[in-house]
């Protein structure tokens, strides 16, 4: 096992690890956006059907004033019926009476279409209500348990940085100067397994004798086509690591 190139490879499921927590990290605000954009349409509906019951229950009073008004007006009408001379004005004032009666029945009808509307919606706001307290509570839940991973992430970042930094210090400057060259200009990786005669991050074959080279394992080598750092994926050596890598 050539250990400089061991290093790298270490180095790399480090940087690897770190890349993948930091791209989970910077999902986190649009998680917590998309939780609280649903929790906020759905209490948008809920408020809306609270504005449709409170505008049918507005109506039923307004429609059962406007009875009480008519009442009243009728009971005048019939109050002045004694007074009436003619039998013209008498049967006028039975039509008046008459009308009236019609538009008492008219807005009761409407009374009573607009109880069981407000009945319905009544139902439904409670329903809603419910629905939109358990959304409430799971939405603090997931935003409480995203902060929770939030804290876990960091430390677990902290704990690789720690370890990428251990293993620096035991590198050659001349080869992480180069590897970290590579980590920059090849997509966060300066270090590929080869498989089967071919870099598994490029898929380019290596030519055969140069294939045989790398799994003698005798000098640090580079891919022919895209120039990271290459190891023999059949080499197990270059796939144990120190026993702090298995908690991150």
């Amino acid at each position: 096992m050539l250990e400089q190139l061991k290093y790298m490879v270490e180095l790399q499921y480090l940087v690897d690890k770190k890349a993948e927590l930091i791209r989970v990290r910077e999902e986190t605000p649009r998680r917590i956006g998309e939780l609280e954009k649903l929790f906020g349409e759905f209490e948008g509906e809920h408020h809306q059907k609270k504005a449709e019951y409170d505008n049918a229950l507005k109506m039923r009073r307004s429609l059962e004033q406007e009875v009480k008004d008519l009442e009243s007006k009728m009971e005048r009408s019939k109050g002045r019926m004694h007074e009436i001379k003619s039998n013209r004005e008498y049967q006028a004032m039975l039509k008046e009476i008459e009308d009236l009666k019609t538009d008492i029945r008219v807005k009761e009808d409407q009374i009573l279409e607009h109880m069981e509307t407000i009945d319905r919606l009544d139902k439904a706001v409670k329903l809603a209500g419910k629905d939109l307290d358990a959304r409430r509570r799971q939405l603090d839940t997931d935003k409480e348990k995203t902060r929770q991973e939030g804290e876990m992430i960091a430390a677990r970042l902290k704990t690789l940085e720690t370890l990428e930094e251990e293993v620096r210090r035991k590198m050659q400057p001349d080869i992480a100067k180069r590897y970290d060259f590579l980590l920059e200009k090849r997509n966060g990786s300066g270090v590929a397994a080869v498989q089967e005669g071919a870099c598994q991050l490029c898929h380019l074959s290596l030519p055969p004798q140069k294939y045989v080279e790398l799994q003698k394992d005798e000098a640090i080598m580079n891919c022919p086509s895209c120039l990271r750092f290459i190891y023999w994926l059949g080499n197990d050596a270059y796939q144990v690591f120190p026993d702090g890598f298995s908690n991150v």
